[in-house]
């Protein structure tokens, strides 16, 4: 006969392989993709992997080159940072699933639920995925 702790035991063990299993199976979804974003005016296009890491910088076109050298570190800039964003956007949604609370929860803690500040989750994943490889990390931004 078992009891009723036992029971609980047993549940809870079961409810921890599937999330175990799930995680693995999202961990091997994300394992290997990238995210590619192409600047608005097609001058660069820029692959981040799901980590936020760039993997490839392309120039599809040659606009590129009557761009000054200024205006050509912004956009590559801006560019990496969206591409970074989108990848963080997917894994966030990837993982969804698996959160307590599900996609509201990756809402409120990416703060689509109601403004566009930073949150203190996108912050930590942006340490954490990002490597701290932000602009705004330096001695001044922190």
């Amino acid at each position: 006969m078992t009891s009723p702790q036992m029971n609980q035991v047993e549940q809870a063990m079961a409810e921890f392989e599937r999330q175990k299993a799930a995680l693995g199976e999202i961990e091997r979804g994300l394992h290997g993709s990238s995210t590619t974003v192409v600047a608005k005016n097609r001058a660069v296009a820029v692959t981040v992997n799901s980590s936020g890491a760039v993997a490839e910088i392309k120039f599809p076109t040659s606009a590129y080159r009557s761009m000054s050298g200024a205006e050509l570190g912004d956009l590559l800039v801006s560019t990496i940072e969206e591409a970074r964003a989108e990848a963080m956007a997917q894994t966030m949604q990837a993982f969804a699933a698996v959160l307590p609370g599900g996609q509201a929860m990756v809402d409120a803690f990416t703060g689509r639920a109601g403004g566009n500040v930073e949150t203190p989750l996108e912050k930590l994943l942006a340490e954490v995925l990002l490597d701290g490889d932000r602009p705004d990390d330096g001695p001044a931004g922190r």
